[in-house]
């Protein structure tokens, strides 16, 4: 990839998948440029266009980051068993701490318990797992939410309280999830393919995309092949503050165009962020220049994703 291609791959993902026209003007190159070389990114699988679904939107209200760790001889068991569950949308073999990483949201905090102490401790090869929460949310992907809105109280124990949280419900129906299951295979396809693969009439289903889509129920996002941009880094931080706002911190962190996930949390980090950079010297940077001396944040600690294997209905090589 040349430097042309490394900016157009750079606005698609900070920037969702965007027309050609609106690429061309933003980088002052010719359209037919910008389209022989998106073409060329996704015909050689360089990059894959996807939905990403709004999880507050469709009701997911407990997230979590889950570190495993893993006797060795078992990995790839483990890796290949957790790819194919359909509550997580990430896995990736990790440095440090866990040998895997996974994310999950599920609609309720019974089912998130479930699964972890019911389903994953019955799968062999695992010794142990923690699991960060995400209590609250505020960035995933081109999705954002505000922070809750908390009212004062004069109890000396309870400075805050009654908070407000805007938290809006779409309730997709059967043949909209059919459809975002799909997209979220390859978010390209069109109407014509989706008839073909769901039996329901063309009109039908475009009426179902125009309703999704004036509720920005989904997006678009560009997701490189790490299989081939080997140089591509995924990493999860975990941060530490010290007598500051988590809100206010990641109000900073979430300009970041690196930056796809940030989150409250529970558990031994206050704050939960996932970036994707483009080599381990700008993730180095990222967290000595930016989060480190970040006013409020006293440690911060990584997990680098050295091989990433699902990511919603994407799926790489375990081996």
């Amino acid at each position: 990839m040349d430097k042309l291609d490394l900016q157009i791959l750079s606005k698609l993902q900070s920037e969702g998948f965007q027309k050609s026209t609106t690429l061309a003007c933003i980088l002052g190159v010719g359209e037919r440029t910008i389209r022989r070389r998106m073409n060329i990114m996704i015909t050689n699988k360089l990059i894959k266009v996807i939905a990403v679904p709004d999880p507050v939107l469709l009701g997911y209200r407990a997230w979590a980051k889950i570190g495993i760790k893993v006797v060795p001889e078992f990995l790839k068991n483990v890796a290949r068993m957790l790819v194919t569950h359909p509550s997580i949308y990430f896995v990736a073999y990790a440095l440090g701490r866990f040998d895997i990483m996974v994310a999950v949201h599920f609609d309720t905090v019974e089912k998130l318990t479930h699964f972890v102490n019911s389903e994953l401790t019955r799968v062999k090869g695992i010794l142990s797992t923690e699991t960060m929460i995400l209590s609250c949310p505020r960035k995933y992907y081109h999705f954002s939410w505000p922070a809750p809105i908390f009212e004062k109280s004069r109890n000396t124990w309870d400075p805050y309280h009654n908070a407000t949280v805007g938290r809006s419900h779409y309730e997709a129906d059967e043949l909209d999830r059919g459809i975002l299951y799909i997209l979220m295979e390859n978010g390209l396809t069109r109407p014509t393919n989706l008839k073909l693969r769901l039996g329901i009439g063309e009109g039908t289903i475009r009426k179902h995309m125009k309703n999704m889509l004036s509720n920005e129920v989904y997006k678009l996002v560009v997701v490189p092949n790490p299989e081939v941009l080997e140089y591509e880094i995924w990493a999860t931080m975990g941060i530490v503050i010290n007598q500051q706002s988590a809100h206010n911190i990641i109000d900073s962190i979430i300009k970041h165009p690196a930056v796809y996930l940030a989150s409250v949390s529970l558990g031994r980090f206050n704050i939960i962020i996932a970036a994707r950079f483009h080599n381990i010297d700008v993730l180095d940077q990222f967290v000595r220049e930016q989060l480190t001396p970040m006013q409020g944040i006293s440690a911060v600690e990584t997990y680098l994703h050295n091989k990433p294997l699902k990511y919603h209905n994407i799926t790489w090589r375990t081996s």
